[in-house]
């Protein structure tokens, strides 16, 4: 546990940094409000996301062993590529399966995707990507590392929430509201999941019986 608060206090300090610099953009004049508009289409937009009810992607990941995030990954990114554009005209790189397949990195940019289109949209962006990626990365970490189960649940909470909060500020694009009810897609892909990680963990325990 106290390894686990030690993460939080450093990210604290780290969001305090942001938040008195990056965060506090000067939107008091037109032409400083054009300008950062421009610099966010130049990063790059999309104008199509995967939309799933927050509260449901939580707990398809949470009840599948975390395992949901892939497909996750695999329709966000298959969103994204989709709509994207930025002022150069540039695409992004390789495709959603690579994306998903390297989705430990690609989280990041995904998150950074995220962050411009719900600012350049006027809508409250989540937070920047070093922090969820960390919190993220931090909480499969600890939930697979750490030897306390409290620990290790708070970790995995963690790891199963990041996606969910970035989804929630996502579903504040839309006009209509998201239906919480998952889709049948969804509920296959989460009994896969599901089936994948209890494989993981009975290939596990005969790994480090032998």
């Amino acid at each position: 546990m106290e390894r686990f608060i030690q993460m939080l206090c450093i990210l604290a300090v780290m969001y305090a940094g942001y938040a008195v610099s990056v965060k506090k953009w000067d939107y008091e004049t037109e032409a400083k409000r054009e300008a950062r508009r421009t610099a966010l289409k130049t990063k790059g937009l999309s104008n199509t996301f995967y939309f799933i009810h927050a509260r449901t992607l939580f707990l398809l990941n949470l009840l599948s062993g975390g395992l949901f995030v892939i497909y996750w990954l695999y329709r966000q990114w298959q969103a994204v590529l989709r709509g994207f554009k930025r002022l150069d005209g540039a695409p992004l790189k390789y495709g959603p399966l690579l994306r998903t397949v390297c989705g430990f990195a690609t989280f990041f940019e995904l998150n950074a995707v995220i962050c411009r289109t719900c600012e350049y949209m006027r809508q409250k962006a989540p937070l920047p990507p070093w922090v969820w990626g960390t919190l993220w990365l931090a909480g499969l970490a600890g939930a697979v590392g750490l030897p306390a189960w409290p620990d290790r649940l708070i970790s995995y909470i963690f790891f199963c929430g990041a996606p969910a909060v970035l989804q929630n500020r996502l579903n504040a694009l839309p006009k209509n509201p998201i239906p919480a009810r998952p889709k049948p897609g969804e509920i296959i892909a989460a009994a896969a999941a599901l089936a994948g990680a209890l494989g993981l963990i009975a290939a596990g325990r005969v790994f480090f019986a032998s």
